[in-house]
């Protein structure tokens, strides 16, 4: 009966220590911090990397718009300079361009849109003037016919240049954040879980015949 007794003794402990409340809390504790640098950390990685390749889409979709504009006014170099301003205030007019500016091989400008803006007035360097890079791409190609002819420099939104994939970035932000919450409350349910199961313990059911064992004399 002794042996018995003894059997469901140690039956009766855990399959592994407990760990005392306050040690368990603080472990707890850790592992969140841990788990929270690491989101973080991805997220803004993930922010960052995504904030390039926009730009760096910008910035293409910007030199290839350029280089269409290059060759469209290159025959106007050879003509009248109200032919080229008429064709630049027509640049102008699209909702993608700020301003337009043409220059001879000397650098000096030979045609400008309206309101144009100047390189200083683009970085902020004149008085008065705050800077427009952030909103503003500035960009710049040579105009060639058989030889070099002058410069274009065009000034294009970058709201518009990147807009549908700026869009689609915060729609995959806005997914990220759920999936981080529900991640978030998974893993508290199952902290709950596992914590209520390390209180208990686990005791394996005992037979019949043993039960019956410990009950005689």
């Amino acid at each position: 009966m002794w042996e018995t007794i003894h059997y469901m003794k140690q039956l009766e402990q855990p399959l592994y220590p407990k760990l005392s409340p306050i040690y368990n809390k603080i472990l707890q504790l850790v592992m969140a911090i841990i788990l929270l640098v690491m989101l973080m950390n991805f997220w803004v990685t993930s922010r960052d990397a995504q904030q390039e390749h926009i730009q760096a889409h910008a910035h293409k979709i910007a030199t290839l718009y350029l280089a269409q504009a290059a060759t469209s006014v290159a025959p106007y170099m050879q003509q009248s300079n109200a032919q080229l301003q008429q064709f630049v205030d027509a640049l102008a007019q699209q909702s993608l361009v700020k301003s337009v500016h043409v220059y001879s091989v000397t650098g000096e400008s030979i045609a400008s849109s309206a309101d144009a803006e100047s390189v200083k007035d683009l970085f902020g360097i004149s008085l008065y003037k705050k800077q427009q890079t952030k909103a503003l791409l500035s960009v710049v190609q040579e105009i060639h016919t058989e030889q070099l002819q002058g410069y274009i420099r065009l000034s294009l939104y970058r709201s518009l240049l990147a807009d549908d994939l700026a869009k689609n970035s915060q729609q995959q932000y806005e997914i990220n954040r759920l999936l981080f919450l529900v991640a978030g409350v998974i893993g508290f349910l199952l902290t709950r879980g596992l914590n209520r199961f390390s209180r208990q313990g686990y005791r394996p059911p005992l037979s019949a015949a043993r039960v019956r064992g410990s009950q005689s004399p």
